[in-house]
């Protein structure tokens, strides 16, 4: 029993550092889902990732390495993953193993969350079979894998827990054989500091019950094609990384320096991982015939709409645009597409999708307003007291023409629902009223109410139910709902990061180019003779959505009869 415990305890510590029972990556960033399941869905399209790894050469006579597997597609807000792998420790402890993974997206208006989850099976080998203290040879342990990961604009934060069942491997009979659980904490950024230089930062922390190891990492991309950088793991060293992108194909390569106490005895390590994506068809269906047609044209004329932007580089290649917008036009100039802008006679921010920012003055009004705005008892007339933070609104409307205000009437649940419903009808409808009185045009205000269905809290205590008796805003430049922003945004990074590559390929051309060489396909679907450009996405400023009747009667004597709302509770 000694002895294979022993030997066990060597190989594991030799094999995987830091006490580790997962398989070690230097290059986790390009193959992020082998380690956190809630990935798998972050592209609509099939992603395959390979990963070799050769650790601390020459110290062992066994190969001490590891091979990844990993097959991932999104579909829509969900997305499935296949990893096989294969680790070696080069001792008497192997293992190899299969898992399926599942995710799902919840989407903000800037923002997006998922959670993911893998289930499958890892088989335990043991070259060392004659000692009477092993149990097994051919134990198959279940394995569980928990994550999430969030998405905010550049920035992303993963949290993933494997070894999630702690299971045993029965390898003996004691109990400490079992896989430990795993915490890895992720955060990562990426900036875009020219048209040539990108740089991706990253950390990553891996935590056990007694051991904690960081992960900080720096990589840089030239002209979206070149990658190189370097990192540093705590108790292992420095590594270094090159590597090139062709867009859909990826191919990267480092080298970890060891500085802990396997240095006298090793070479160092190897990782390579290959990495190829499956574009949608979409993107070169569409341009087959296109292409056939410029094989023999020169460079020169592969500007249809003579706006300085080659075709095949060109979002809008039948209309006239800016350079600095892949050819589309770009009305308010914030360097989003009017396709692809939300607010495309405003300037604004990337981060937004082409909408300007609310300053932190404005949100002050709006917060003001919210907290000033009250009732009288069992009425929906506006409280003198809340006159002055509502025509504070009235004035940034008028100052800001293109805002659209939300108006949203609730209520606590005290007394029959429908009667509820007509409350908070009645105290938006008044305040969408006031907004009018003071020069607002009806257009850009939209009420909506919802009664007692969206309460702030559970209701119990007469404070809270006061707290539910309310009306809310929202300041909008446009009407779209969350998952058709995340769809507009979606839609234009990957047409982005698509154009970016196809720059990348031919930055080496020469003013003119071999009519028999192979051409890249336009992105930007060609339009039919007759057929008109889809309209770019503008807010509806002159239209309201929810059109209330404006004989919604005040209250009448009849209603009293309903209000069930305590005496001694004073109306916000």
């Amino acid at each position: 029993m000694k002895k294979i415990i022993i030997i066990f305890i060597f190989s594991l510590v030799s094999g995987l550092g830091f006490a580790q029972q997962f398989p070690l990556q230097s290059q986790y960033q390009f193959n992020y889902a082998t380690i956190n399941p809630a990935v798998v869905g972050e592209n609509n399209f099939y992603r395959a990732r390979a990963s070799f790894r050769d650790q601390w050469g020459g110290l062992t006579d066994n190969p001490i390495s590891t091979q990844i597997l990993t097959v991932t597609k999104g579909f829509g807000n969900n997305g499935l993953g296949i990893t096989v792998f294969s680790d070696k420790t080069g001792g008497l402890f192997n293992k190899t193993g299969a898992s399926i993974s599942y995710s799902h997206k919840v989407r903000f208006e800037r923002s997006d969350l998922s959670f993911g989850v893998s289930g499958g099976a890892d088989k335990i080998n043991l070259s060392y079979t004659d000692d009477p203290a092993v149990l097994s040879n051919d134990d198959i342990i279940p394995e569980i894998t928990f994550g999430v990961y969030y998405t905010y604009n550049d920035i992303k934060l993963g949290v993933s827990v494997p070894g999630l069942l702690n299971a045993n491997m029965q390898i003996s009979e004691s109990n400490e054989n079992t896989i430990d659980r795993h915490f890895y904490t992720m955060l990562s950024y990426q900036k875009k500091i020219n048209k040539t230089w990108s740089v991706y930062p990253s950390i990553l922390v891996k935590t056990t019950a007694n051991h904690n190891q960081i992960d900080a990492n720096v990589n840089f991309k030239v002209k979206n094609t070149l990658w190189f950088g370097s990192s540093y793991r705590q108790d292992f060293g420095p590594t270094l990384y090159i590597g090139i992108d062709f867009g859909k194909l990826l191919s990267v390569y480092s080298f970890d320096i060891s500085t802990n106490k396997v240095a006298d005895y090793s070479n160092g390590s190897h990782e390579f991982t290959l990495g190829y994506d499956f574009l949608p068809n979409d993107f070169l269906n569409d341009n087959l015939v296109k292409e056939e047609e410029t094989l023999t044209v020169s460079l020169n004329d592969r500007d249809r709409d003579k706006d300085g932007v080659e075709d095949k580089f060109d979002m809008c290649p039948d209309v006239p645009g800016d350079i600095l917008t892949n050819g589309c036009p770009d009305s308010d100039k914030d360097g989003i597409p009017d396709k692809y802008d939300l607010c495309p006679q405003l300037y604004g921010s990337i981060g937004i999708q082409g909408c300007p920012e609310l300053t932190s003055e404005e949100i002050g009004i709006i917060i003001k307003a919210i907290n000033n705005l009250h009732f009288d008892k069992n009425m929906s007339e506006i409280k003198y007291e809340s006159y002055s933070s509502l025509t504070d609104i009235a004035v940034l409307m008028h100052l800001n023409p293109h805002l659209l205000l939300l108006i949203e009437g609730h209520a606590s649940p005290d007394g029959p629902t429908f009667y509820n419903l007509s409350l908070s009808a009645r105290r938006a409808k008044s305040v969408q009223k006031f907004l009018i009185s003071r020069g607002v045009n009806k257009s850009k205000l939209v009420i909506d109410f919802h009664g007692e269905e969206v309460p702030l809290n559970v209701n119990k205590t007469k404070t809270e139910r006061e707290s539910n008796r309310r009306v809310e805003f929202s300041i909008k430049y446009h009407l779209l709902d969350i998952n058709d922003v995340a769809d507009v945004k979606n839609e234009y990074d990957s047409l982005l990061n698509y154009f970016d590559s196809n720059q990348g390929e031919t930055n080496k051309e020469e003013d003119e180019v071999d009519v028999e060489e192979e051409m890249p396909m336009d992105a930007a679907p060609e339009m039919e003779e007759g057929e008109e450009m889809e309209a770019p996405l503008e807010a509806p400023v002159e239209e309201e959505v929810v059109d209330e009747d404006e004989d919604i009667e005040d209250e009448d004597e009849t209603t009293e009869m309903y209000e069930t709302e305590d005496e001694e509770v004073v109306d916000e």
